[in-house]
């Protein structure tokens, strides 16, 4: 099992070096849910520090943006880094159609939720799945024994719960002629406090929670993710984590059945 991070600069990449084992960028313009994204040259600089890198690429491609991904990903493959984490299935044909050597990571939120689909793409030459975050640690085991893909598990932090292209906050400051001083909004619902970012690629809601699965037995799985975004003190977190724990889904089966009427 190794550590992995979702960075959110250069200066904490090289803060967390000695912690863990691999870095998770996310991708100028091709990523969502990310307050910071990173360009090609500072993928190159956190290459040098020596850990595992994955580029984050988990937004919708439009028509209009595949010769810039094209570009990208020929970038990519010429840095040779460890793998692409992937939402938008283009990037797979992409691949096979330029015969791309960089493994990709199925990761595709709410859909990465059952090993026959991970079989499936895994068929087509992805390597690698992000499981949902929306599902039991038993199912999240027993796609552990249907599978040899390689799975990464998030273990902390706020999880991305919805997402739109529309900027919702910028759109509702700009009617009303609101001051963004901070930079940073949150929804106030039913007593809970969510998160809320709206940057270049549209608009994500987080948990209102901090999930902390940190006591659960993952060493069956290749990666654990942390996830720095709204965490000041993420080396602390690997060293010694002192957040509460907060199981999310782990023991909460998500089925829903249609309502018979009476």
């Amino acid at each position: 099992m190794k550590k992995s991070v979702i960075i959110s600069s250069l200066l904490q990449a090289k803060e967390l070096k000695d912690l863990i084992d691999a870095y998770i960028v996310p991708i100028d313009d091709f990523s969502i849910n990310y307050d910071k994204t990173f360009s090609i040259e500072e993928v190159k600089k956190i290459l040098e520090l020596g850990n595992e890198v994955f580029v984050l690429v988990n937004k919708n491609i439009h028509n209009n943006e595949i010769d810039e991904l094209k570009k990208f990903l020929l970038e990519i493959e010429s840095i040779f880094v460890n793998g692409i984490i992937f939402y938008d299935i283009a990037i797979v044909n992409m691949k096979n159609k330029y015969k791309l050597k960089t493994p990709l990571v199925w990761a595709q939120e709410h859909l990465t939720t059952n090993h026959r689909t991970i079989n499936y793409w895994q068929a087509k030459g992805v390597e690698y799945a992000f499981l949902s975050s929306e599902i039991t640690k038993k199912e999240i085991d027993e796609i552990r024994k249907n599978t040899k893909a390689k799975l990464f598990v998030l273990v902390f932090g706020h999880i991305p719960m919805f997402t739109s292209r529309r900027h919702l906050v910028n759109n509702y400051i700009k009617y009303f002629s609101l001051n963004d001083e901070f930079g940073g909004n949150k929804i106030y619902k039913e007593g809970k406090k969510y998160p809320i970012l709206d940057r270049k690629n549209g608009t994500t809601v987080y948990s209102d929670y901090i999930l902390n699965v940190t006591d659960y037995d993952f060493s069956l799985f290749d990666y654990v993710v942390y996830n720095s975004y709204l965490i000041d003190d993420m080396k602390d977190v690997l060293i010694d984590n002192k957040y509460p724990l907060e199981h999310g889904f782990m023991d909460k089966e998500t089925i829903y059945r249609v309502k018979k009427n009476d």
